[in-house]
């Protein structure tokens, strides 16, 4: 039950960042009061064809190829959406067809058998959620608090406040399925990150947490005393815990910044007189990178550790293996093993252009221009991309030089085979 709520938690996120994402593509091309672009003119109001927008300027051909990918998107995610539609309404009914043929060969004892059945697993399904629901509300009164501090919206773009409250949502789903699930706090509700929360977790006002506008400072931290409980958690931290005190409440930071920020949290905690501390990951397991998680990694270890109290197994099971170092260098042992592949493959590309055949080397330049149509950015495509481009020139510098030999006869291509030879090159340059 608790895999089926966090699929259906994670299938309503991912909608909802689809539709989000969505809306952005159309604010993009027909303006909207987010996410609309200055480089598109006007938006939909130009005339056909995207050269001249109604109300603006003419667009520069950068502007109308930006218009042009734009479109092609909006229109792939739109087909891509009805496919997906139509295949689960395919899915659904030949469900309901094969279940009608099962019950058209049942006895009346076996349909009532199958009935009572059915409404024995619809009557324990209801016991547990009542049961979660009881659990859920007692942690308010008494579980131990742990606090998700979202006072950081300036400091996000509004994906990266799509991503924190998708991590919420898992967040949550964590609290519900350990047996004694902790006081989840989410203060600094307001602003960008309640509207998006609102608008993509469906049922969020039925969540037994705490949210509320104010500032975990001024909500828990009214005196000194109180500040003394209060713990902020971060990889920043020189103190390392040993073990949680239930009378303590932990803070999380509620921000997706990829490392931009370092020491932020800290700094804020240390401001404003609170303690702050660093989970123990580095005795019990090896990370390949800096020991920084997301908001619901560190939320689902506060709460398994609560129901285990075992460090080791519990950052053993909820740290994914994408972060461990033994993982990165399998990971890096790999990569070198495919590289090492595609030098000898681009080899033999190479040597099958010097008689005349398809090259294997050839291919770089054609996905370098498939993704410089597709608008690819990134580090690793920017190196890619000139080496692709490289590539490029060689492969039509060799079609070149293979229409010129065919024209000037086979002793032309002899003489410029010897030059290459003598030289000591290869027939193409693979970039």
């Amino acid at each position: 039950m608790a895999d089926a709520e966090a699929a259906t938690v994670a299938d309503e996120v991912e909608a909802a960042e689809d539709a989000a994402e969505l809306a952005e593509l159309e604010a993009q091309l027909y303006g909207g009061d987010e996410g609309g672009s200055e480089d598109l003119g006007s938006g939909a109001g130009g005339q056909e064809g995207g050269d001249v927008a109604a109300a603006g300027p003419p667009m520069t051909k950068s502007q109308m190829k930006k218009k042009a990918r734009l479109e092609r998107m909006l229109a792939k995610r739109q087909e891509n959406r009805q496919r997906e539609k139509a295949a689960k309404a395919a899915k659904k009914a030949e469900a309901k067809e094969r279940k009608a043929a099962e019950l058209a060969t049942m006895t009346d004892e076996q349909k009532k058998a199958m009935r009572e059945e059915k409404q024995a697993k619809l009557n324990a399904h209801k016991e547990a959620e009542k049961a979660l629901k009881e659990r859920l509300k007692a942690s308010l009164e008494s579980g131990p608090k742990v606090v998700i501090d979202l006072d950081w919206e300036d400091k996000m773009t509004e994906n990266d406040i799509r991503h924190l409250v998708q991590q919420l949502s898992f967040s949550y789903s964590a609290n519900k399925q350990v047996e004694k699930p902790v006081h989840m706090m989410l203060t600094s509700f307001k602003g960008a990150v309640a509207n998006t929360a609102n608008k993509m977790i469906s049922g969020l006002e039925n969540w037994s947490v705490t949210r509320t506008p104010q500032h975990y400072s001024e909500l828990l931290g009214g005196s000194e005393e109180a500040r003394g409980q209060l713990v902020y958690l971060t990889a920043d931290s020189s103190t390392e815990l040993e073990e949680l005190d239930p009378a303590k409440t932990y803070i999380i930071g509620g921000i997706v910044d990829h490392n931009r920020y370092k020491g932020l949290c800290e700094g804020s905690a240390r401001a404003a007189g609170i303690a702050t501390a660093r989970l123990p990951i580095s005795k019990h397991v090896q990370l390949a990178s800096r020991a920084v998680l997301t908001v619901n990694h560190v939320f689902q270890i506060l709460v398994e550790w609560y129901a285990r109290r075992d460090w080791a197994t519990v950052l053993d099971s909820v740290l994914p293996m994408r972060k461990r170092a033994e993982y990165s260098h399998q990971a890096k042992d790999e990569q070198q093993r495919k590289d090492k592949a595609g030098d000898k493959g681009a080899g033999r590309g190479a040597h099958n252009t010097d008689k005349g055949g398809a090259a294997d080397g050839e291919q770089p330049a054609v996905k370098a221009e498939v993704e410089a149509e597709a608008g690819v950015a990134g580090t690793g495509n920017a190196a890619g991309g000139s080496s692709g481009a490289e590539a490029a020139a060689g492969a039509e510098g060799a079609a070149a030089e293979r229409v010129e030999a065919g024209e000037g006869g086979k002793r032309e291509e002899d003489a410029r085979g010897t030059k290459r030879k003598a030289e000591g090159q290869p027939a193409v340059i693979d970039g």
